[in-house]
């Protein structure tokens, strides 16, 4: 009795340390710092802690003793990891519930864990980490499961935009158009971009942890010194230097580099961006080439010496064997050196005395066609042209050839022959085309000035011989002229003692014309000094001779009175009177009874002449012949330039106190050249001829060229102000050979009157200034 009795006090006793044990256990999970819960071997729920409760938002009451544990993260009735393993569920019925997103303990088979996206918990849903594993007992039997908890969603997060932005990372390197490489502290390569094998040739399937071979040989060192330098540095700002492509092509590169550190590993990485400036580099030097021969090129005006220049240059840019400029002549078809520079002198020498057809040539074909030739082997080359290697005696290899271009035309062919390393390629072309752009305008002008100076040589020759003449023509004239001047007093004094003769008059024109010969014979010998001298006063003064030698010998051969004033007033009414009249000129008054007085001399021309005299013109004092010459000559000029149907305005106004005369003929106009020569005298604009067979104010009548030569050396000696504008009917200019058929309702290109009035034109205009004479 009394042992039962004490088995159970004891038996009691451990209830009470088990149910101590279970409260301790109950107050452990419920106030676990984790989300826990456990279901016995019937799916019920036994615990439902406080943090579980807080993660779920339900009440420990209402899941205590419920199968309702799937109501926590689940919107419909599913088995949760804890029911699953107290079912002993195999892999493929886990796999159902969870993807691959779980994982079996290694140590146990019963314990499982996976991190899970639950949308239904809270407003925007939480990731969870959650752990399960089973209770058993003493006879291995599954008494209950717990399951544990733990938020990751701000882990997710950030894991996600650690995702995200590697994923940016790799595609910003991906798209960066500099090549990139990334390796570890010993060089090996964990990445590389898309830029890095385009540009260098390497995969990274090809490199992957291995070193990028490609630093030249003979930068092994100061690449090493470098390295040092980023090592103790972490940063490489820039480092100019050259890399190898897989090929073996050198290229000439800019690089930047940085050390990163990893945060979990704590080892690092070296991210190194490369940037390819070989073109870059290629083009600032051509640049500077281009610039050194411009700056270079005034220094060599002779032709040859020019292109001997630019042979050697070509020569020493390209290092090729030899360079030539072949030059092309349009009369004769053919090509010739005028500069050349070759290694083999003899070959230079022999070069400059051959001249070539141009079909013989491949230089013949670009003259042609305009196109470059590159030829790397030039064996079959030298079967299409034999001629040239065979006269130089030159063994052709290689040869790169470009036309130079003049505006339209293409007058030579810069030449590069045998590369000395490697094979001519586009970038040579390239050079050698600009070099001939840059040099082509020298190449003309070179030639225009040698044309020009062979031109002044044969100029001078005959200007020095025809100076010779006209001094000593002035030396001869000197002496007969003193002569006669010594014989005249003599005369004068023999004379005077001859009772009721009076030659007083012939001999005081003798002595007159004597001293103008003189004035002529001093004027000569200022000009044969390089003094200046009027071309037109000169002449001026041999009209004014010629008129008094004409009366003398009137006089002496036939005492003609009639005749001598009839040659004398000849000779005024061409070149007016010596003793001028002047007048108080009313323009309005003078020139309707002058315009009335000339008119019936061209009524038979169809032209609308208008005319606009201002009022209140002030009036001035001329010389009324003169002033009939000169205007009836400018509108006669008018007149025989505009087409019937045309239109001539004449206009007279105030200017600047005086008047300005305006003639303005909506006609053919006058070309550009000839405007330069119209008033240096015996200049016509038309045929001379057609006088002869034309009546004068005809169309086109034309004249002898003197007509204007007399009103500007009019205007010049009376202090009036002559000048003319003009513009070439336009439909002429464009037709060289057509010619005006002197009526616009005959004219092919004139649909009406208004296209020929807006085509060519003429304005001359005389100003008479106030207070002139």
């Amino acid at each position: 009795m009394n042992n039962h009795a004490n088995d159970i006090k004891i038996l009691e006793k451990k209830i009470k340390e088990l149910e101590k044990k279970n409260n301790e256990l109950n107050g452990i999970i419920g106030n676990a710092p984790i989300p826990i819960f456990v279901l016995d071997n019937n799916h019920k729920i036994t615990h439902f802690n406080k943090a579980c409760e807080e993660l779920t938002g339900l009440a420990c009451e209402k899941m205590l003793g419920t199968d309702h544990q799937w109501k926590a993260f689940y919107s419909n009735r599913r088995p949760v990891m804890a029911d699953l393993i107290i079912d002993r569920s195999s892999d493929a019925q886990i796999v159902e519930h969870y993807g691959s997103k779980y994982n079996r303990s290694d140590k146990s088979k019963d314990q499982f864990s996976a991190t899970d996206f639950f949308p239904d918990l809270g407003k925007e849903g939480k990731w969870l980490f959650f752990c399960a594993s089973t209770i058993t007992n003493e006879n291995g039997d599954i008494v209950s499961a717990v399951e544990t908890f733990q938020d990751v969603t701000e882990e997710k997060i950030a894991e996600s935009k650690t995702r995200e932005l590697y994923r940016t990372y790799r595609k910003i390197m991906e798209f960066i158009p500099y090549p990139i490489v990334v390796y570890d502290d010993k060089g090996k390569v964990s990445y590389l971009n898309p830029s890095f094998s385009s540009t260098f040739g390497w995969f990274l399937e090809d490199l992957k942890g291995k070193p990028v071979p490609f630093v030249p040989k003979a930068l092994e060192t100061e690449t090493n010194d470098m390295l040092n330098k980023f090592k103790e540095n972490k940063s490489l700002a820039r480092y100019e230097t050259q890399r190898l492509t897989r090929d073996g092509k050198v290229l000439d590169v800019v690089i930047w580099a940085a050390t990163h550190e990893r945060f979990k590993t704590g080892s690092t990485e070296n991210f190194v961006i490369l940037r390819d400036i070989t073109e870059e580099k290629r083009l600032a030097a051509n640049n500077k080439t281009i610039m050194r021969i411009s700056a270079l090129l005034p220094e060599y005006p002779e032709l040859e010496d020019l292109m001997n220049y630019i042979s050697k240059e070509v020569k020493g840019i390209l290092n090729s064997e030899g360079a030539v400029v072949l030059l092309y002549d349009e009369i004769t078809d053919e090509l010739f050196f005028t500069g050349v520079s070759y290694d083999n002198t003899d070959t230079e020498k022999r070069a400059k005395t051959f001249r070539f057809p141009a079909d013989s040539l491949l230089a013949g074909k670009i003259i042609k066609t305009g196109e470059y030739a590159l030829v790397n082997d030039a064996e079959k080359l030298i079967k299409d042209y034999p001629e040239r290697d065979q006269k130089l005696g030159y063994k052709t290899r290689s040869l790169l050839e470009v036309p130079i271009k003049s505006e339209d035309r293409i007058i030579g062919v810069l030449c590069a022959i045998n590369k000395k390393q490697n094979l001519f390629d586009y970038n040579d072309m390239e050079l050698l085309t600009m070099i001939a752009g840059t040099v082509a305008i020298s190449i003309e002008n070179a030639r225009f000035s040698e044309a020009v100076r062979e031109a002044y040589r044969d100029v001078a020759s005959m200007n020095r011989a025809k100076g010779k003449a006209i001094n000593h023509l002035s030396h001869e004239l000197k002496t007969p002229v003193s002569v006669l001047n010594g014989s005249l007093q003599i005369l004068n004094k023999k004379l005077e003692s001859i009772p009721g003769l009076n030659v007083t008059a012939t001999l005081n024109r003798i002595e007159r014309n004597l001293d103008r010969i003189v004035e002529i014979q001093d004027e000569v010998a200022d000009i044969m000094e390089d003094k200046a001298y009027s071309s037109q006063k000169l002449l001026l003064r041999m009209f004014e001779a010629c008129q008094d030698e004409l009366e003398t010998l009137i006089q002496q051969s036939l005492s003609d009175k009639h005749l001598e004033h009839s040659i004398s007033q000849l000779i005024d009414d061409k070149f007016g009177t010596r003793s001028i009249s002047y007048k108080s000129i009313n323009f309005s008054e003078y020139f309707s009874e002058f315009y009335t007085s000339l008119k019936p001399e061209f009524e038979f021309r169809q032209i609308n002449i208008e005319i606009s005299i201002e009022d209140n013109l002030p009036t001035i004092l001329l010389p009324k012949e003169i002033l009939n010459k000169m205007v009836g000559g400018l509108v006669k000029n008018a007149i025989e330039n505009t087409p019937d149907k045309g239109k001539i305005h004449i206009s007279f106004k105030t200017k600047d106190s005086g008047v300005l005369l305006s003639i303005h003929d909506f006609g053919v106009g006058i070309e550009s050249d000839a405007q330069k020569r119209i008033f240096e005298g015996f200049f016509s604009t038309q045929e001379t001829l057609l006088y002869s067979t034309k009546t004068p104010f005809a169309f086109n009548a034309g004249g002898k060229g003197a007509d204007l030569l007399r009103m500007k050396i009019f205007s010049d000696r009376h202090g009036f102000t002559l000048d003319m504008i003009s513009e070439r009917c336009g439909f002429l200019l464009n037709n060289k050979d057509t010619k005006c058929p002197g009526n616009i309702e005959e004219c092919s290109f004139c649909q009406s009157q208004e296209d020929c009035l807006n085509s060519g034109y003429s304005i001359f205009t005389i100003f008479f200034p106030l207070g002139k004479k």
